[in-house]
């Protein structure tokens, strides 16, 4: 019976030895093991923990809220709805569908998949009856020691006793699996560094939806659905500035646009620039523009408190191999129009892995990329690495040539 139910034998004991009410988790899983009926068994748990004499029961206009005697409130874990979002109309839209399946929200540094994930969170929150659950992922330790420590912190934010937790991984992501599966609720995980930190997490719930945040899309994450973030339109950067900053500042709508532009539409580095804008409403936007044209003058300045765009992209850059490091070194000395190529390289994987890191944005046809701007900014200020990038030769000689055309032909 313990290993049906996922709990030790003394505890299925005391649950039924009449001595004090056993929690409602560990009731649902005594009666699963008898093979009774669990929403029975839960109603009945929930009329006796709120005082109700079962029989009464439905006769009471205004029963009181049902209180698990752990004391443990409803969890309400999620922080703070970001005030400043626009935009993502087509990503709230994927995300309203088959909201049963958890979702890997995915993408660059600075990108926006929090805000996304938070802003998704708390519209689902007012239907989510049983609360939010919430964990960042990042300080913890990959693998399956991180996911350990989530379950043991959402299985007690669920009215779990201490002393009742199962005592191995897969018994307590068994037991939490039961419990979102009964529940209604609204689970947030962010900045996933791995698959194993929250496979044990993945549930497939008729009422509760979970939400995965992290910088690559875990593919080896199975039967889950995935939403790759990219920079959002240029319209929608300006519009993030414009909501942000005061009115003198937003009608001036063409040194928005130069702005958005300086900060490749990134929402990180809008973000910023929206908070620096409006804690000087004297400044005009132009007088800023000037000193950022400044070499280095841009990342120096995309920085307020503990927040800095340069620190994302040394985070980036830390993660990237030596080749793909040295093609970023070699790709922003480049002029700025020139594209970067699939094919054009001997090997290809730097190209993917800068990509897919965010520092390669596409360039409007298959196999053609662009550096973005800020990640130019960045590398131009860092010293290369030593490894040295090869050309095919035929491409050597076509680019070599087509720079000698621009040179030389006079443009119309």
């Amino acid at each position: 019976m313990g290993r049906a139910a996922l709990y030790s034998s003394s505890v299925l004991s005391s649950a039924a030895s009449g001595h004090r009410m056993p929690t409602l988790q560990v009731t649902l899983a005594f009666v699963a093991a008898c093979g009774g009926d669990r929403e029975q068994w839960r109603r009945r748990w929930l009329e006796v923990s709120s005082g109700l004499d079962p029989e009464a029961a439905g006769t009471s206009s205004r029963p009181e809220p049902a209180v698990a005697r752990s004391g443990v409130p409803r969890p309400a874990q999620l922080p703070m709805r970001p005030r400043g979002f626009v935009g993502r109309a087509e990503e709230l839209r994927t995300l309203a569908t088959d909201p049963a399946t958890p979702v890997v929200i995915c993408g660059p540094a600075g990108v926006g998949k929090t805000e996304l994930a938070l802003h998704h969170a708390h519209h689902l929150a007012a239907a989510a009856t049983d609360g939010q659950l919430y964990v960042d992922l990042g300080p913890l330790e990959p693998g399956e020691r991180g996911a350990r420590t989530v379950l043991d912190g959402f299985l007690r934010a669920l009215g779990v006793p201490g002393e009742h937790l199962p005592d191995t991984l897969d018994q307590q992501a068994g037991l939490y699996r039961s419990l979102v599966v009964e529940r209604g609720l609204v689970v947030l995980l962010d900045n996933v560094r791995d698959e194993r930190q929250v496979r044990p997490l993945l549930v497939e719930s008729p009422h509760s939806r979970t939400i995965i945040v992290g910088r690559t899309p875990l593919l080896g994450l199975r039967d889950v659905r995935r939403l790759r973030l990219a920079v959002p339109p240029r319209v929608e950067a300006i519009a993030m500035l414009a909501g942000a900053v005061p009115d003198p500042v937003a009608a001036e709508p063409a040194d928005c646009d130069r702005l958005a532009r300086l900060c490749g539409d990134l929402p990180q580095a809008l973000d910023i620039a929206a908070r620096k804008l409006a804690a000087r409403p004297d400044e005009p936007v132009s007088r800023v523009l000037a000193r950022l044209a400044e070499p280095g003058a841009l990342l120096d300045w995309l920085r307020v408190g503990d927040l800095s765009v340069r620190e994302s992209y040394q985070s980036t850059y830390l993660g990237l191999g030596d080749a793909a490091k040295a093609l970023l070194h070699h790709v922003a000395h480049q002029p700025v129009d020139e594209p970067v190529l699939l094919g054009a390289f001997a090997d290809d994987e730097p190209v993917y892995e800068l990509a897919d890191a965010g520092l390669l944005r596409r360039a409007g046809r298959p196999g053609a990329y662009r550096l973005d701007p800020l990640a130019r900014a960045f590398a131009l200020d860092l010293r290369p690495t030593g490894h040295a990038v090869r050309r095919p030769a035929r491409q050597e000689l076509i680019v070599t040539a087509g720079r000698h055309y621009r040179s030389t032909v006079p443009s119309a």
